[in-house]
């Protein structure tokens, strides 16, 4: 059986109106797709279902945190995710592209499956820069020997006294430098 198989929604025996349903994120579920960059994290996800007699609507709630690789010093991390999002699933034998927001589905369908569209969510929500948050103070908890290597190897300042490439000088004049 294929462990994605619990992150759908059955739907065909709902009454007409609103229906929550709950799911959880973890390493298994992110060791499922193979481009993921998430290998750890623990996700909580709840979906409510509109159900109508020609559409369905489902409104996501992701909520917790994922484990990242910082750019800056290479360690890992908890990186806190949590959003919302709409999406309108409509029924018909043909699909068309209606925006972001809209997935087709047969009309003979009885259940949604939502576990690609809640790891995109997920992806969604997490910065696209991936650094270490900062403390109480605004210091940063990266791995402090990495930053002391990485002001070690920074170029160094230019001073006025420097010679400045000619070819930089027509683009300072344009932005007012």
């Amino acid at each position: 059986m294929n462990y994605l198989s619990q992150y759908t929604i059955p739907f065909s025996g709902l009454k007409e109106g609103k229906h929550l349903f709950e799911f959880l994120a973890d390493h298994r579920f992110f060791a499922s797709f193979e481009e993921s960059d998430i290998e750890r994290g623990s996700v909580s996800i709840q979906v409510e279902l509109e159900k109508r007699s020609t559409y369905l609507r489902l409104f996501f709630k992701v909520e917790g945190e994922v484990e990242l690789i910082c750019d800056r010093c290479l360690e890992p991390y908890l990186q806190p995710v949590k959003s919302k999002y709409p999406m309108l699933v409509k029924f018909s034998e043909t699909e068309t592209d209606d925006g972001d927001e809209v997935i087709y589905i047969h009309p003979g369908s009885h259940q949604v499956e939502v576990a690609k569209l809640i790891y995109e969510f997920i992806v969604l929500s997490i910065p696209i820069r991936h650094v270490h948050p900062e403390d109480e103070s605004g210091e940063s908890l990266c791995n402090p020997d990495m930053l002391h290597k990485l002001d070690e190897l920074k170029a160094p300042e230019s001073d006025e006294g420097d010679p400045i490439d000619p070819r930089w000088n027509d683009l300072r004049k344009i932005i007012g430098n």
